[in-house]
């Protein structure tokens, strides 16, 4: 959901201004991110009460998931700034990001293969096909969210633990 003007966008980014800037990022990528964010946090319950419909502690742990999400979502938001000029050499080191979000790229290398998998952290209500989408519910996809380059994580895939460790992390724009 994108905001429905410009005095709304205008508004979060003083309200989410950096206090300091670590990362650069496109326009459009700065403001896909805050939208995610403002969209997040008014869907929040909802995604919540469409997986888990019942209380249980996966529920609870899920709501938790979800609130660090948003606060390292604002974190991220307040760290970064708009790059002023976006030459082509330039845009190629734009938008990688410090974790894995909802939206991102993941590059990942296999410990025991060495072979490397590309995949788009989406919703699990994103309507798209592709086999390199990984929804964020998944036991990957979950593993992965707010991860760092060069963090290893483990799953369980197919009855075998693979361990892999995080390349790089980009935001592309798409949003989820």
């Amino acid at each position: 959901m994108f905001l429905k003007n410009e005095f709304q966008l205008m508004y979060l980014e003083r309200k989410y201004s950096p206090m300091t800037s670590n990362f650069e990022l496109t326009t459009y990528v700065y403001r896909a991110i805050l939208n995610h964010l403002v969209d997040f946090e008014e869907r929040k319950n909802d995604l919540v009460n469409e997986i888990y419909s019942e209380p249980s502690a996966l529920r609870d742990d899920f709501s938790c998931l979800l609130d660090i999400y948003l606060k390292k979502l604002e974190d991220l938001i307040k760290s970064s700034q708009i790059a002023e000029i976006q030459t082509r050499e330039k845009i190629k080191d734009l938008n990688h990001l410090p974790y894995v979000i909802i939206g991102s790229t993941v590059e990942l290398e296999n410990a025991s293969d060495l072979g490397t998998y590309l995949f788009r952290i989406v919703s699990p209500f994103d309507s798209s096909s592709s086999n390199k989408d990984l929804s964020y519910i998944s036991e990957l996809g979950r593993s992965l969210l707010l991860k760092k380059r060069g963090d290893v994580i483990k799953s369980d895939i197919n009855n075998s633990v693979c361990s892999y460790q995080i390349k790089s992390i980009r935001y592309d724009g798409i949003y989820a």
